[in-house]
């Protein structure tokens, strides 16, 4: 016999006995299904005949006063439970940092919105990462300018302004992981 008619029976023969097992299953599961079912058609007459039923009250009324009553218990619990604790460093947002003043949110465990300003008049710097673009500049450095003062309030050396805002942003997390943070 060939590979290929081998390989044909003995999947004929896979098919034939997985075919069996799952006919043999489908009346079992059946019942389970309609059991099921049933379950849910009977909660369902059930609750129709409630909201239908005659009460002091109607009883649509009920259920709306049933699902305040839950929402209050589920605060009631949550307010037990009380708050997760969050972490001491999120309270921590604003450094001074290469010569300006950076500020942040957190956003979970994440910095969002890192960016400097001027400590003299607290206005916001712009940057001038110009010597990053220049072949002949010794060093790459970004400058932040405040327009107000007109001075360069700050420079990290190294890169463009994407460096220097990851610069700042690797400090803030060194000072957390040295505790640093908390002596400010």
């Amino acid at each position: 016999m060939a590979e290929n008619s081998i390989k044909s029976i003995r999947n004929a023969t896979i098919a034939s006995v997985f075919g069996g097992v799952l006919l043999m299953l489908i009346p079992v599961v059946r019942q389970y299904v309609v059991t099921a079912a049933e379950a849910l058609w009977s909660a369902l007459l059930w609750c129709w005949s409630a909201l239908i039923g005659s009460y002091s009250a109607p009883g649509w009324l009920w259920l709306v006063v049933v699902g305040f009553a839950l929402v209050g218990a589920i605060q009631i619990v949550l307010a037990i439970r009380g708050e997760q604790s969050q972490p001491e460093y999120i309270s921590y947002v604003e450094d001074l940092l290469y010569g300006a003043k950076w500020r942040w949110q957190w956003v979970g465990s994440r910095l969002s919105g890192l960016w400097c300003y001027c400590p003299a008049c607290d206005a916001t710097l712009v940057y001038d990462d110009s010597s990053c673009r220049n072949f002949y500049a010794e060093k790459n450095k970004t400058d932040f300018v405040c327009e107000n003062c007109r001075r360069v309030v700050a420079s990290v050396e190294g890169g463009n302004k994407s460096y220097a805002v990851g610069a700042a942003e690797r400090e803030v997390f060194r000072r957390i992981r040295t505790g640093e943070f908390k002596n400010r």
